[in-house]
């Protein structure tokens, strides 16, 4: 019965159920092909180990650590990552499902068997595509190599599968116990479609609540935001652990000091124009709910940039970087799609509301398409700025040529227009089930 309904379930779920499909599919043969890679680059190689913890001794491990064990690293965490959005994803769109059964008289065990059948049936789909799929990836790679005169092939190795299937069982687990705990807290919460990462202002307790030292932090947030466009003038050397102080400031900025200042803009404006205060009102929502994955994805690129142009690499790291470089645009474009989809999932209340006091169908498509350009609007700026300091660092010292910064370019940007169409797309369909709901 459970399984039959799960099933249902899983059916309608649409889109929905595509998404967390693709995306397993995806990084399973992401990180099949990688822990391949991973030994062929790093394979009879003498590894760099850090004695302290110190930023210099971080630098010297990105600039000569092995770029098999490092790219290694970054990709599973970033898998994980985008493993773990997709999966917050799909879960919180079934929150009213799962109440409205938990009202019906379904126990927690019924609600998480529910989850779970869903969850192994679409991962039994994802994995062993994705595991072919990274076989065709890496007969790709040693075509690729082929073609440049290198000698050296990717061959799939035992030890590397065995790395590779503990790795994504140990996600797997993490996954499955995650959808364990949703279910559990399925409770009245959750009927009423509350959102679970609801924000909170700590910005008025404590030394914060003080004008003068919050407008001392924020200028100083500021200071370290802008910090790696200024070391790019100075060299590549150090932009690795520059954007990744950067980030800390960067992140405060989108939290502290735009929001306010959306805020301010609004009330200037008064209610000459309705559609694009409320655009813009949502926009504060969005930027504050996804600052972190905003600011993962800029640290992410630029930290790969350095490895990929401040050391001497093989042609089998060079590739390598490359494709952790590609990889980890499309992955992170990805986790900031799902981490505002989530928030979004919950905006169907909001657009009764707007249609209940009179707002137009036509207005609404406005408001959606309005605050979805700004918001990845926003995040282009923020990758074309950053991004583009480091492109023109890079052309400056002769470490680039213009191929490759086009290359690079259209691998960061790409993907996230592309996120932003989903994102769209996803956002009407919110919006009108709104409509539907007010109608009923």
């Amino acid at each position: 019965m459970i399984f039959r309904e799960a099933m249902r379930s899983l059916k309608n779920s649409g889109s929905k159920a595509v998404f967390y499909v693709l995306t397993f599919f995806l990084t399973t043969a992401l990180m099949f092909a990688y822990f391949n890679m991973e030994y062929a680059v790093t394979s009879g190689k003498t590894e760099i180990y850090l004695n302290s913890v110190g930023l210099g001794d971080l630098a010297q491990m990105i600039e000569k650590g092995n770029a098999g064990n490092l790219m290694l690293v970054f990709i599973v965490i970033m898998c994980a990552v985008d493993l773990f959005y997709c999966n917050s994803f799909y879960v919180k769109n079934k929150a009213q499902e799962l109440g409205v059964r938990l009202i019906c008289g379904a126990t927690y065990i019924q609600l998480a068997m529910y989850l779970l059948i869903q969850t192994i049936v679409m991962l039994a789909v994802a994995i062993p595509f994705g595991i072919l799929c990274g076989y065709g990836l890496i007969a790709l790679i040693n075509t690729l190599l082929a073609n440049a005169g290198e000698t050296v092939q990717v061959a799939v190795s035992g030890y590397a599968v065995a790395e590779f299937v503990s790795t994504i069982l140990f996600i797997l687990l993490w996954t499955l116990m995650l959808n364990c705990s949703f279910a559990y807290k399925s409770g009245a919460v959750l009927l009423s479609g509350g959102n679970i990462a609801v924000m909170k202002d700590k910005s008025s307790y404590g030394l914060m609540g003080r004008k003068f030292f919050r407008l001392l932090v924020n200028a100083a947030s500021f200071i370290i935001a802008v910090l790696p466009l200024f070391m790019l003038f100075n060299g590549t050397g150090a932009l690795a652990v520059g954007m990744a102080i950067g980030s800390w400031g960067l992140s405060r900025v989108l939290t502290e000091i735009l929001p306010p200042f959306l805020t301010w803009l609004n009330r200037k404006k008064g209610t000459a124009d309705t559609v694009r205060m409320t655009a813009v009102g949502f926009l504060r929502r969005d930027i504050m709910f996804s600052n972190a994955a905003v600011c993962l994805l800029l640290c992410d690129l630029l930290v790969v940039i350095s490895m990929l142009f401040s050391r001497e690499n093989t042609r089998l790291e060079y590739l390598l970087v490359l494709m952790t470089y590609i990889c980890i645009s499309i992955l992170q474009s990805m986790t900031v799609m799902f981490r505002l989809e989530t928030d979004l999932s919950s905006r169907g209340d909001e657009y009764v509301i707007l249609s209940q006091v009179g707002t137009s169908e036509e207005d609404r498509k406005k408001i959606t398409r309005g605050e979805i350009l700004r918001f990845y609007g926003l995040v282009f700026l923020l990758v074309v700025i950053y991004g583009g300091m480091a492109m023109y660092a890079l052309c400056r010292d002769s470490l680039a040529d213009v191929s490759q910064i086009l290359l690079l370019s259209a691998a960061a940007l790409v993907p996230v227009i592309i996120a932003g169409i989903l994102t769209l797309i996803y956002y009407r369909q919110v919006a009108a089930a709104g409509d539907v709901l007010k109608s009923r």
